[in-house]
C-alpha cells in the first residue's frame, strides 16, 4: 500500500537538511570555537603590593593598599617623609592559580586592571616583567625582587576610567606548567621622563566589580566521545510518512 507524501513536511525537512549542512561556514566556525574552549574568570591573588622610591622603605605609602600607582611622579617636594622629584612607582601581584584543573591547555590569558584615574603626557610604556624570588607584602621599593626581562610584556597606558587589559598569556604558561615558580609580576614604566602616573584598583577596593582580575581561556585535554551514529535501512526511512530524501 502507497503511502501519500505530504508536501509540507518535505519542504520543512529540506530546509532544515541545509541549514544544518552548513550554509554559512562562517558562522559553523565561530560556534565550533566557542565549543572547544571554557573561560575562568580569577580573583583570587595570594599576594600584592605598591612600592615607589618616594619612600622606599615603606609598603603601600599611598591609598593604604586599596591602590596601585604604575609610572613616574616627578614633583618639586621633599620633605622629612618623601621626595617626589623622581618617583619610580611599580606593584607587584602575586596570582593564586589554584583553581586552573590539572590537565588543561592554557589558551590566552588576559590580567584585567581598572584604572581608577591617569596623570600625565603618555609618554614611555608600561612594562610587565615575571618575579625570580619569594616576597613579602610588607616591603618597601628598597627590598623589591629581581624579575625577568626576557618575555616582558609592553602596554601603552590605560585610560581613566577603563579596564586595562594585558595579555599575560605567556606568563600564566609557564607558572601552570611549571617552568618557573610563580612569584608574580611586577608592573612599572620605561621611557618616561616626565609625570606619567596610572592608578589602579587593587584587591581590596571597596567596589569589588572594580578589583582586579585574570581572565583564561583554555582547552580540556580529555577524550573526545563522539555521539553515536543513528544509520536508518530503506525500509525505516520509508516508514517516515512515505518521504524518500
Amino acid at each position: 500500500m502507497k503511502m501519500k507524501t505530504n508536501p509540507f513536511l518535505v519542504i520543512v525537512l529540506y530546509t532544515l537538511y541545509f541549514t544544518g549542512c552548513g550554509s554559512n561556514p562562517e558562522g559553523e566556525k565561530d560556534a565550533i570555537s566557542k565549543n572547544l574552549y571554557d573561560t575562568l574568570v580569577i580573583k583570587e591573588i595570594s599576594n600584592e603590593l605598591y612600592i615607589c622610591t618616594c619612600n622606599p622603605n615603606k609598603s603601600n605609602p599611598s591609598g593604604a593598599g586599596n591602590l596601585y600607582f604604575q609610572g613616574k611622579w616627578k614633583q618639586d617636594l621633599v620633605n622629612k617623609d618623601v621626595d617626589y622629584r623622581n618617583c619610580d612607582e611599580r606593584f607587584l601581584i602575586q596570582w593564586d592559580l589554584s583553581e586552573l584543573q590539572e590537565g588543561i591547555e592554557i589558551i590566552d590569558a588576559k590580567m584585567e586592571l581598572y584604572c581608577d584615574d591617569f596623570t600625565g603626557d603618555k609618554k614611555g610604556q608600561l612594562i610587565y616583567e615575571t618575579i625570580t624570588e619569594p616576597w613579602n607584602a610588607d616591603i618597601g621599593y628598597s627590598k623589591k625582587p629581581n624579575t625577568i626581562n626576557d618575555d616582558r610584556v609592553l602596554t601603552d597606558w590605560p585610560k581613566a576610567k577603563q579596564y586595562h587589559v594585558i595579555d599575560i598569556t605567556n606568563f600564566i604558561k609557564k607558572w601552570y606548567y611549571n617552568e618557573i615558580p610563580n612569584y608574580g609580576l611586577m608592573g612599572y614604566s620605561i621611557n618616561t621622563e616626565t609625570t606619567n602616573s596610572a592608578v589602579f584598583c587593587s584587591s581590596i577596593y571597596p567596589d569589588k566589580a572594580l578589583q582586579p582580575k585574570l581572565v583564561v581561556i583554555f582547552k580540556k585535554n580529555k577524550a573526545f566521545n563522539k555521539s553515536k551514529e543513528i544509520v536508518y535501512d530503506q525500509d525505516q526511512i520509508s516508514e517516515i510518512d512515505g518521504i524518500h530524501l
